[in-house]
């Protein structure tokens, strides 16, 4: 449930779900569409994920734990829906929720290359569509690979993401992939904040020394609480945290608890799970091992 809470109480409702293989993030993606459900009008869902996860209907399946039901769709299919829309002005009501494969995405689906008129009656393709279709939630499953920006793929799932309300991503473990695959799905997620490379590199500085203090505290050997605060004191060698010491009441808490002694072991416990919130992504990433 805590993807459902850290979701709920996100400033803006997209959120990159980056757990250990096993933990079950398709169950999370479920809990949090029944929460949006029960707190919002929330009818039109797309899930877009590899084709294989298509043709064992993990999705399929998955969703109908929560009484919820799919359809999949092809391409055949995915253009029909599209000339439906460009033809009513909203998404085909048999169809607002739908998965759609990674592999049926090509530029006669998105249309970034004009075309020549021909006699020929042709399919308007998704960037052709006014108004564009609009989901109330987008669930993106292996965003990894859509983690390079040239690719149809990316550029599909971007256009799906401006139009959504509600986005969840669902990936492999940040820490397995290299920064700027980190970079390329949060600044697909959350544009607003990570506008680029310079601003991904400064909001993401103290994170390692964050995570450095929070092993040190899981291990609770002798004299880690000194060792976590000296890790925590070079977060505000950070631009983006410098003013942490004056400005930030939960960071202020923390170093001042770590200078009380003794800590129990309780109380250890909770000051790892609050120094997990000084995370600069700590709104943004749920990460479950």
């Amino acid at each position: 449930f805590r993807p459902v809470l850290r979701f709920i109480h996100a400033d803006q409702p997209r959120m990159l779900i980056a757990d250990d293989v096993g933990v079950g993030k398709t169950i999370e993606a479920g809990l949090i569409l029944q929460e949006l459900k029960a707190r919002n009008d929330v009818q039109k869902i797309l899930i877009i994920c590899p084709k294989p996860l298509i043709t064992e209907h993990k999705w399929k399946n998955e969703m109908r734990r929560f009484g919820e039901s799919f359809i999949e769709l092809d391409s055949t299919a995915l253009k029909d829906c599209i000339e439906e829309t460009d033809r009513d002005g909203e998404w085909p009501i048999q169809y607002e929720k739908c998965i759609l494969p990674y592999s049926i995405f090509s530029d006669d689906i998105l249309g970034e290359t004009p075309t020549k008129t021909s006699k020929k009656r042709r399919t308007p393709t998704l960037l052709e569509l006014d108004p564009p279709p609009h989901f109330d939630l987008l669930i993106v499953d292996e965003t990894h690979h859509i983690r390079n920006t040239s690719t149809i793929a990316y550029r599909t799932v971007e256009f799906f993401c401006t139009h959504a309300d509600a986005v969840i991503f669902l990936t492999a473990t940040p820490i397995q992939l290299r920064i700027d695959d980190l970079f390329t799905q949060l600044q697909l997620l959350r544009p607003d904040i990570i506008h680029d490379a310079s601003s991904f590199e400064t909001l993401s500085a103290p994170n390692p020394y964050i995570h450095h203090a929070i092993d040190i505290m899981r291990r609770g050997m002798p004299n880690w609480q000194d060792e976590a605060s000296e890790s925590l004191s070079q977060v505000t060698q950070t631009t983006y945290a410098k003013d942490w010491p004056q400005t930030n009441p939960d960071y202020i808490s923390i170093m001042e608890k770590l200078h009380d002694k003794p800590i129990s072991q309780d109380e250890r416990i909770r000051l790892i799970s609050k120094t997990e919130e000084l995370l600069t992504f700590s709104g943004i990433i749920n990460r479950t091992r």
